[in-house]
Parts: structure tokens; sequence; C-alpha cells
């Protein structure tokens, strides 16, 4: 069923780059929030899939009834959850565990980031690096696990959006990658995992190591919009010390941790996908 949905999926994200036409659009999200409840129900998230509904089909009828640019581009940003826009993510990601957490936080996005970039708004750019300050911030002060992932992903995706309006080849590419590193880390947040995901996969990604898909995301984004807003970018660079000192906690956890038991770890899968990310950037 999951081959089937990503096959969907892409189709959707391929029928939103042929078209323009804001019903095709609005059927799109429509199409996508089915998708969301199909892949959810299973796990009985119903809590999560009624927020998610409620949500979606409530943006998705403004964009219906404002044809203004600008709004739309807003209303879009907030289907996707884009930084600043992201404050009701959390009303969902609360029931949702395993792949339909991974889901949400990539591959639900794919459509709507296709249709972002035909509307999108030039200006905008200076409110997606708010929204990555904003996640800087709310990082530091984060506390839950799963709550410190879901905001570091969606500052990873900020990125991606901004690498978008510069090159969207480039950035779907590493779009591509980092939904593959996240099938390998997400889905270790399960109701019943415990603490197993807290491993070095998941701290060395999270904290930007060298040659990782996060790392290479945020670099070919700063190339481009240094070229735009230095000053602003290079104070974001300052401010993303906040999340080293988030995420260095992990680091303290598995200091202490018990590593006996590895058997949640996927060590091999990740060092094989690892070398790949650098191979294909070169």
């Amino acid at each position: 069923m999951i081959i089937f949905i990503s096959l969907f999926t892409l189709f959707l994200t391929f029928l939103s780059i042929l078209t323009n036409n804001i019903i095709v659009w609005w059927s799109i999200f429509l199409l996508m929030t089915v998708v969301f409840i199909l892949l959810n129900k299973s796990s009985k998230s119903y809590i999560s899939i009624f927020n998610y509904f409620v949500i979606q089909e409530s943006l998705g009828l403004l964009f219906l009834l404002f044809s203004s640019g600008l709004l739309q581009f807003f209303i879009i940003l907030l289907k996707i959850g884009v930084a600043p826009l992201h404050f009701w993510i959390f009303n969902v990601t609360n029931n949702i565990f395993n792949y339909g957490l991974m889901w949400f936080l990539t591959f639900q996005k794919l459509p709507f980031l296709t249709i972002l970039l035909q509307i999108f708004w030039l200006s905008s750019v200076y409110i997606l690096m708010l929204g990555l300050l904003v996640c800087y911030i709310q990082i530091f002060v984060m506390k839950s696990y799963k709550n410190l992932l879901i905001i570091s992903s969606t500052e990873s995706f900020n990125w991606i959006v901004l690498g978008v309006f510069f090159s969207m080849f480039n950035s779907l590419y590493l779009f591509i990658y980092y939904f593959i590193l996240m099938v390998l880390l997400i889905s270790k947040f399960s109701k019943s995992s415990g603490y197993n995901f807290v491993n070095w996969e998941t701290t060395l990604v999270f904290l930007n190591i060298p040659f990782s898909v996060s790392f290479f995301v945020k670099i070919f984004s700063l190339s481009e919009i240094f070229k735009l807003d230095s000053f602003f970018t290079l104070f974001l660079l300052f401010s993303m010390f906040l999340s080293v000192l988030a995420f260095s906690f992990w680091l303290i956890n598995l200091s202490m941790k018990n590593n006996e038991d590895l058997s949640g770890n996927n060590k091999f899968n990740y060092f094989i996908i690892f070398p790949l990310m650098v191979i294909s950037i070169i």
C-alpha cells in the first residue's frame, strides 16, 4: 500500500507541475488529505486525522475563495506548515508515529511544494528566514524529544523551500535524499520504542554533521541567499548555535545510555547511505 501511495503522490506532484488550474490544485489538496487518512487509519490516530482534516479542508476552502496570488501563497505556506506558520503541526504529530510521522514530515509536502513554487512571492524569503529564527528559538526551549525532531525537520524544510526559489532541481534532489534519511530515523518513533531512537545516527544528522543531507541543504541554500541579503543570513548562522545547544543534550544522553541492545539502530543502512550522500553531491 505504501508503494502505491508513494507512486500516487508522485503522480499528483507531476500533475501539479503541468497545470496551474486552481480547481485542479484544490483537488490535489483534497486527495493528499485522503492519503494522510489512509496512512494513519490503521494506527488509530483519529485525533490527528480529525485535526488534519479540519485544518486542511478549511484552508482549502479559503484557497478557493481568495483569488489573490499573495493570499493563496500564504494559505499554501500554512497548509504545508512552513515556519513561522507551523503552529498547528503539533496538534497533528502528537498522535502519529512510525511511518505516518515520517510521511507527514516529508512526502506529504511534495505536491504542495511544487504548487508553492508556481505562485511564489520573492519577498517571502524574509518571512522564511524569520521562520528559521523562530525554529531556532523553539528548538532551544523545547523539551520533548519528538517535538524537538519535528521542529528540526520543519527548520530543514524551510531551508529546502528557500532553495527551491533559487534552484528547483537541486532542492528536489536534496528532498529525495532527505526523505530517504527520514525513513531510517523518524520511523523509530513508536508508542513502545522508549528512547531507542536516541542513537548516534539521529544525533549526528540533526547536529548537521558535515557531508550529511541536512548539512548540504543548508549550504546550498546559504550559497544563494547570501546573494540576496548577507547580513540577515549571517545573523541566522549565529542563531544556529541555539540548535547545537539544544541537540547537545542528546549527546549527553548517549554518553549515559546503556548501548548493549543495539537492535533498534540502523547503523548498517546509515553508513551505506552516508557515503552515497557525498558521492551524489560530487
